[in-house]
């Protein structure tokens, strides 16, 4: 009995104490958290390495006129803090523990380029991962509103490099040392509607600030813009605008009234083009750079107002001609390999009335014969003036009608030039959509 009784109270004495109401992780928590005291920085041998990533990313708008980009990220934050360490085996082997981050020491980092950082959990729902290890990690997610640098050359094909610029306010890298990772395959990354957010970079750098070296950590989102919108909304409507107006511009007419009718047609497209250039340039940023969607609309613009100016020209040219009754010769029409109008000649034959020889006013004794006679003249008067007058009109109408036939051919001329010139234009235009992904900057922030 004596013997039974010393065997349990060997096994009594060597068992891991028991405390009613606490389990093993409230027993971890009362050891670790002891002596412990937030307030220092855990540094021994050195200063803190902390290593850190973005695990998700999320692009919520990017407004190009204020130049300000926001999003929702999640970073991770892991460092090693020995005064947290402990034992698996005397609490049953549990290895980690998760506690609010407002009972830990944390590495301190603000986004120094951001108008607007907000927590997306407060500091009483926060929480830290310990490890047995001492080791502790950290998972930040914010939404923010950061400056974005945007350069709009080639808008709307135009790729962006926005950067989320983290330093250190106070601690030089002789006290912490950050080291930045690149994302892990499993990290979530999206764009919206109008930008395609293709990759993230995450740059290291140092900054020198009253004699010390901090660290510096960069975020750089690479956004690469959807241009469908404005290839549906501007540059369709702005090319099927200008090849109609060419084409009403240059369409063969054969008087004044239709040329006066394209004349006002191109100056309707060019206010209508106008718009859509305005359209352009509220959207984007007010800077000394114009975009390329600028480019090609003005060009555009440049063309049809060419076009009218040709137009008015030639309108100018023809009343002047017309005015003054002169046909083109017959050496211009041969330029223009064009041959004579048939109807180059009057139609109107010029008669004349005879008057017999035997008739005198003198010899005319009857006032009924002169009274007869003076109608008669009258009559023929009327009629030589009408038949002069039918005569003015049918050359008028010729000189119209070979003054038509010459720009004729130069309306056919120019509107194969101008709508060839315009299809150059979009060409070109779309041609940069295929370009390469341009570089990386050097200075993003």
């Amino acid at each position: 009995m004596l013997l039974l009784f010393g065997v349990i109270g060997a096994c009594l004495m060597t068992a891991p104490p028991v405390y009613g109401h606490y389990n093993e992780t409230s027993l971890i928590l009362r050891d670790i958290f002891a002596d412990y005291d937030k307030r220092v920085i855990p540094f021994t041998h050195g200063p803190v390495m902390v290593n850190m990533t973005i695990v998700l990313g999320i692009l919520i708008e990017l407004r190009e006129n204020e130049q300000i980009a926001a999003y929702v990220i999640s970073h991770t934050q892991r460092w090693y803090d020995k005064r947290l360490a402990w034992n698996p085996t005397k609490y049953r082997g549990q290895k980690e523990v998760i506690v609010p981050q407002s009972m830990v020491w944390l590495p301190k980092l603000f986004v120094y380029n951001s108008l607007e950082t907000n927590e997306m959990l407060t500091p009483n729902r926060a929480d830290v991962r310990l490890y047995h290890t001492g080791a502790i990690k950290l998972n930040m997610p914010e939404k923010l509103s950061c400056i974005c640098r945007i350069e709009t050359e080639m808008f709307p094909f135009d790729s962006q490099f926005c950067a989320v610029a983290l330093a250190s306010p106070l601690l030089n890298i002789e006290e912490m040392v950050v080291q930045a990772f690149s994302p892990p395959k499993d990290s979530y990354f999206t764009g919206n509607t109008e930008w395609h957010l293709f990759n993230i970079t995450v740059r290291h750098m140092e900054f020198l600030e009253e004699g010390e070296y901090r660290v510096e950590i960069h975020y750089i989102f690479h956004l690469q813009r959807r241009p469908i919108y404005y290839l549906t909304v501007i540059v369709a409507p702005t090319f099927l605008i200008s090849a109609l107006s060419i084409l009403g511009i240059f369409s063969p007419g054969s008087s004044d009234g239709p040329r006066n009718e394209k004349v006002s047609l191109g100056l309707g497209s060019l206010l209508a083009m106008t718009v859509l250039l305005g359209i352009v340039a509220g959207a984007m940023p007010k800077s000394n750079a114009i975009p390329l969607l600028g480019y090609y609309i003005l060009i555009v613009i440049c063309l049809c107002a060419v076009g009218v100016s040709i137009s008015m020209t030639f309108l100018a040219i023809a009343k002047q001609y017309i005015q003054r009754n002169e046909t083109p010769s017959r050496n211009m029409l041969r330029l223009f390999l064009m041959n004579p109008d048939r109807k180059r000649r009057s139609t109107v034959y010029r008669t004349s009335f005879y008057r017999p020889d035997f008739i005198s006013l003198d010899k005319m004794k009857s006032p009924e014969l002169f009274a007869i006679y003076a109608v008669l003249e009258e009559i023929a008067e009327t009629q030589r003036s009408f038949r002069r007058k039918q005569e003015q009109k049918m050359n008028r109408k010729m000189v119209e009608h070979e003054w038509s036939r010459v720009f004729g051919r130069f309306d056919h001329f120019f509107l194969f030039v101008f709508e060839v010139l315009n299809l150059a234009a979009l060409a070109v235009f779309l041609r940069v959509a295929w370009f390469p992904t341009p570089e990386l900057r050097t200075q993003v922030v």
